[in-house]
């Protein structure tokens, strides 16, 4: 008896036959049900195709009256004209009375009328003052721009000046800065340590301590060598060959050591024992006794003319009176950098005795009383692990 539903079912095992002998025969095949295809109904006698074509042809005519215009159509531009005058008809409304007429006494009455108008108005925007920070901005451009005498600073202990200059595409800096101490002229490390090993942004880390002006020094642990004398202390005593060492001595001059040939901490005892306020390794010499030094032809940094970079470096013009130069550099239309001969150049023409160049590039950065008034290549300040401060009162 077959099953009621539609599954086939696994017949039950045989123990008593070999497993050859167990297989299921298939099932007899079961008839196949074939489509059947009909044919369209066609019309019995001979009015078939007759019937066909005139059906066809109300068709066609049907088609061609939907589609094609029964009367002439305005081309476009005729049908735009007349959509303008209707709605200018309905925006525009009629002034009343006549319409004065050119050259008539009236019209002309009326035209005075509107020049004082306008003549008053424009006298009273003349006269109304602008807001200094809406003028600000109106006058803003992508580069920084500062008038001569913006940038000062003077007490009876320190007076500082920076004047922003162009030049054949430069546009550097000029900080003419007079201390009445040496102790006005200090240093600061990111962390606030010498051996903390992190960095900071040099306006981070001169705002900890409030100096009127600020620069990035030398990268000190860059390095990782060399004589490191800050604020009075040896904090490293190796000598290096490939740095020029600049010097400020306990009375505030600027020297520079480019012989580096001493035998390892004889250069720091030394000028230890001659109470070395700050020291900066980094070069080349730039000026010196106010003429212009022989820059070395190869060196720790390329000093060839034509190779143009942004630049901080550090002079002196006399006792305890310093000029700083800031040169930006890789932005153009603002300012290309500066070759170390041009740079060089800069500090002859300020009346410089001694110069020297300190780290730039990408750490070049200038603050002035808590603000960064340079443009710094990289879009912000890089990160560094020193600054040089001019502080407002003596220690």
């Amino acid at each position: 008896m077959k099953p009621l539903d539609h599954f086939r079912r696994t017949p039950a095992r045989r123990y008593d036959l070999p497993p050859q002998m167990q297989k299921e025969k298939a099932p007899p095949r079961e008839e196949r049900i074939h489509k059947r295809y009909f044919d369209i109904p066609r019309l019995s006698g001979d009015w078939d195709r007759p019937l066909m074509g005139a059906l066809c042809v109300v068709m066609v005519v049907c088609l061609c009256n939907a589609s094609a215009p029964m009367s002439d159509v305005p081309d476009v531009q005729t049908r735009f004209s007349q959509w303008a005058v209707e709605q200018n008809e309905k925006t525009v409304q009629k002034l009343p009375g006549p319409t004065p007429e050119p050259e008539s006494e009236l019209y002309e009455a009326l035209n005075f009328s509107q020049q004082t108008q306008e003549e008053q108005i424009t006298k009273a925007l003349e006269a109304t003052p602008v807001p200094a920070e809406t003028a600000k901005e109106e006058a803003s451009s992508p580069f920084k721009h500062y008038e001569p005498g913006e940038l000062s600073y003077e007490t009876d202990k320190m007076s500082v000046s920076v004047e922003q200059k162009k030049k054949d595409g430069i546009t550097y800096f000029v900080c003419d800065i007079k201390l009445s101490d040496v102790s006005q002229l200090r240093t600061a490390f990111a962390g606030d340590d010498f051996r903390s090993g992190i960095y900071e942004a040099t306006s981070d880390i001169a705002g900890r301590h409030d100096p009127v002006l600020a620069i990035n020094a030398d990268f000190c642990r860059y390095h990782r060598d060399g004589v490191i004398i800050r604020n009075g202390e040896v904090l490293r005593r190796q000598n290096i060959k490939k740095h020029h060492l600049l010097i400020v001595d306990e009375n505030g001059d600027l020297s520079a050591l480019t012989d580096r040939s001493g035998k390892q901490g004889l250069v720091a005892n030394k000028l230890e024992q001659q109470n070395t306020w700050q020291t900066f390794e980094f070069g080349p010499l730039l000026v010196e006794d106010g003429e212009a030094a022989k820059l070395p032809e190869s060196f720790y940094i390329n000093c060839n003319d034509g190779y143009y970079e942004p630049r901080t470096a550090i002079g002196q013009i006399g006792p305890l009176h310093y000029v700083v130069i800031v040169v930006d550099g890789r932005r153009e239309g603002y300012s290309t950098g500066a070759s170390i001969p041009q740079l060089q150049q800069l500090f002859l023409e300020e009346g410089a005795e001694f110069a020297f160049n300190l780290d730039g590039g990408g750490s070049t950065t200038l603050c002035f009383q808590g603000e960064v008034i340079n443009m710094p290549s990289g879009g912000k300040q890089r990160s560094v692990s020193d600054v040089i401060m001019f502080m407002a009162n003596p220690r």
